[in-house]
């Protein structure tokens, strides 16, 4: 939720998925000439991330009502 691009864009980059330990740059230095590495790698795995437990959710509510708000709350932030 909390995990923006530098833009604002709701987009999710920066490699917080663990997916950047593996790089031809250091990503720890300050880029050449104030260039900035974007990347969106985990949009689309939050995405998905979120459709899963919403279903998982919708299967719970079946037999507990009380997981139908939890399935809507991955709905929204899908």
């Amino acid at each position: 939720m909390n995990k923006v691009d530098q833009a604002g864009n709701n987009v999710f980059e920066g490699g917080f998925l663990g997916l950047d330990n593996i790089t031809v740059i250091d990503r720890s230095e300050k880029l050449p000439g104030g260039a900035v590495l974007e990347q969106s790698d985990g949009t689309g795995w939050m995405g998905m991330f979120c459709l899963n437990l919403m279903g998982i959710a919708l299967e719970l509510a079946i037999a507990n009502k009380a997981y139908e708000s939890l399935a809507l709350k991955f709905f929204e932030h899908y």
